[in-house]
């Protein structure tokens, strides 16, 4: 039977692993979503709107990086490991909203102007 990391009994040489990443790539794909799920329902926020949230994608991350490093920082009990799926995958959804932005700048500017924005 193995023991839980809160178990007061447990071994003094188990090691916890903390993923640092996953918390901001789950957080980004909620709100990105909703987002999203807004603007194509209800046309209540612009791509540029929601383009223009990306620094919060980087400022999550940096924060979660920074408060784990401090929370975790007894290197004995406790391994940080990044994330490297969750932000890669929070990397993506950036490039995405940052796409999904620019191609609503475009299409506006087109129905605006004609071809002229081009």
């Amino acid at each position: 039977m193995s023991r839980s990391a809160n178990d007061p009994g447990r071994s003094e040489g188990i090691r916890i692993t903390r993923r640092v990443g996953s918390l901001t790539c789950g957080v980004a794909m909620v709100g990105f979503g909703v987002m999203f799920l807004l603007n194509t329902l209800f046309g209540l926020i612009d791509y540029t709107e929601i383009f223009s949230l990306w620094p919060l994608l980087l400022i999550c991350l940096g924060a979660e990086m920074l408060i784990s490093n401090m929370k975790y920082s007894d290197t004995e009990r406790f391994t940080l490991v990044y994330d490297k799926g969750a932000i890669v995958l929070t990397i993506l959804v950036t490039i995405f909203a940052v796409g999904m932005g620019i191609t609503d700048y475009c299409i506006q500017c087109v129905a605006k102007y004609g071809n002229m924005c081009i």
